[in-house]
């Protein structure tokens, strides 16, 4: 049976109960989960659910919006728990100059810090990136993290989809790729090898069509899943193989 891993998804503000998220994502052959921290909150929340169940790993980092929050606090909180083998990345970390919920040279000076952390612990980097693309790459390119990482929900141009993936890293596709928006990501997608591709939700947001609008949750990856193997026209047992060996690859789930 095709299983699925959420490569991406925030369990602590899913409408669904962490119970119920857990059994849903169960039920569609979503087997592993990835909870994203933000903050300094959702940082000690990824921690405590990824040691408590088996099928959830965390990852562990300040956003771009709350990147005034980054200081040496922080880090070393990091620091105390990424010895931990469900801990896998650092993130989700970068640039975000749509909304300037943090002025640009704050969010540099975080991301900066963040990606320094993720080379001294060996940790791979979740990125997010949005109307930041020459800033970001310059970043990467400055303070490369050895162990690469994800552009999480990836929509940014083609360019930058080439440029991360001549850096080895992989590009994460949610529910954005079946709005009907979003011709342009697909092209890009059908322009990346099988390879630099994971799946994630970004859950509670992004529901695919049919249910954007909607809270999202983990369960739904199948249908992320079914929608890009169509477009790229590939069985879905290949895509949901070869993703899940990308994640693995990257995060070196336990």
């Amino acid at each position: 049976m095709t299983s699925f891993i959420d490569t991406h998804c925030h369990l602590d503000k899913l409408a669904l109960s962490l119970p119920d998220a857990l059994t849903q994502a169960k039920a569609a052959q979503v087997n592993k989960l990835l909870t994203i921290s933000v903050d300094s909150e959702s940082i000690s929340f990824a921690a405590e659910t990824a040691a408590n169940h088996e099928e959830v790993y965390g990852a562990l980092g300040i956003h771009p919006h709350d990147a005034g929050q980054y200081n040496d606090t922080i880090a070393e909180q990091i620091r105390g728990l990424a010895n931990r083998t469900e801990i896998v990345a650092v993130g989700e970390t970068g640039l975000d100059y749509h909304y300037m919920y943090a002025e640009k040279e704050v969010q540099q000076a975080a991301f900066t810090a963040q990606l320094q952390l993720a080379e001294e612990l060996q940790l791979p980097i979740v990125l997010h990136s949005r109307e930041a693309e020459d800033d970001t790459i310059e970043l990467l390119h400055k303070y490369p993290p050895s162990r690469g990482g994800v552009a999480h929900s990836f929509t940014s141009s083609a360019k930058m989809a080439h440029q991360l993936v001549e850096m080895g890293w992989l590009l994460g596709v949610n529910g954005i790729v079946t709005f009907r928006n979003a011709q342009e990501l697909r092209d890009t997608l059908k322009q990346v090898p099988l390879s630099h591709l994971i799946l994630e939700t970004d859950s509670p947001f992004l529901s695919p069509i049919p249910h954007r609008g909607k809270p999202n949750d983990p369960s739904r990856i199948p249908i992320v899943a079914s929608f890009l193997a169509d477009w790229l026209e590939i069985p879905i047992e290949q895509l949901a193989a070869e993703t899940n060996e990308n994640a693995q690859r990257l995060f070196a789930f336990s």
